[in-house]
């Protein structure tokens, strides 16, 4: 007999659910009085607890929250070779110092933080190389036939140009989009939960953030029990970090003979 497959992702309703149980709002077959799917404050409170969680785990290293491989693919060469010109990357276009080109030429919506670049000549089918990142600001140099480094500030990834179009890859921090109020054409148990075994943390979260908008005793109980669950799920992902290893790069002096650094 065919066995139905099943989703690795709890849904939201399964975090509702399990809300409902912690305030003791597990009436009508678990669908709540007052914590009910389509209370205007459930939602706000399921998208807070979601906020507050991807934060903590994105702090934490959390590989479910990083895009790699993400390609924004050629970018125009700069019109004007001068120094004073610096190029940007932005929510909505690429600016070459001359002109703004709208999308695809963006940082995707879904970003929150720039975590790594590389770069490659349009057209040219060769692996992308990466950049530095420039510190206290980009150098003022000419522009040549590569962006060099580059700089996250003020939301937009800042380069000096090239001399020729370019490609860039990206690896970024994520936030999902938010979760939309639950309707009986939309149902929330229809609606994935991109976090594996989150279901107590963000259950937490939401029975914390219901019990203090009303003045309950047990509050400050719950928000302890939220950041309990949360640490839980924080030190899943600091374990596997913790399972690769690191190995410091060594000082010139640690070179061989011959003034040639070692490869370890």
């Amino acid at each position: 007999m065919p066995v139905a497959p099943v989703s690795a992702y709890n849904t939201a309703e399964d975090v509702m659910n399990m809300a409902r149980a912690f305030v003791n709002d597990s009436f009508s077959q678990g669908a709540g009085r007052i914590l009910v799917d389509n209370a205007s404050f459930s939602v706000q409170y399921l998208n807070s607890a979601l906020q507050v969680l991807q934060d903590r785990i994105g702090n934490a290293g959390n590989l479910t929250l990083v895009q790699d491989n993400y390609l924004i693919e050629n970018l125009p060469a700069v019109v004007s070779i001068d120094p004073a010109v610096q190029c940007s990357v932005s929510y909505t276009g690429y600016y070459n110092g001359t002109a703004i080109y709208p999308a695809p030429l963006v940082i995707p919506g879904n970003c929150i933080s720039i975590k790594e670049l590389w770069q490659r000549q349009t057209g040219s089918g060769l692996p992308f190389t990466r950049m530095s990142q420039a510190r206290e600001g980009l150098a003022s140099c000419v522009q040549q036939q590569y962006f060099g480094e580059w700089e996250y500030r003020g939301d937009s990834i800042y380069l000096n140009g090239a001399t020729v179009p370019m490609d860039l890859r990206v690896r970024y921090e994520l936030r999902f989009a938010q979760i939309s109020p639950a309707t009986p054409q939309n149902p929330w148990s229809g609606v994935q939960i991109s976090v594996l075994a989150s279901v107590n943390q963000l259950a937490t979260i939401v029975a914390y953030l219901y019990a203090r908008a009303r003045g309950a005793a047990a509050a400050p109980a719950m928000k302890a029990d939220a950041e309990e669950q949360i640490r839980l799920i924080e030190n899943r992902y600091i374990r596997r970090a913790q399972a690769v290893p690191y190995h410091r790069k060594p000082y010139q002096d640690e070179a061989d003979p011959n003034g040639i650094a070692l490869p370890y």
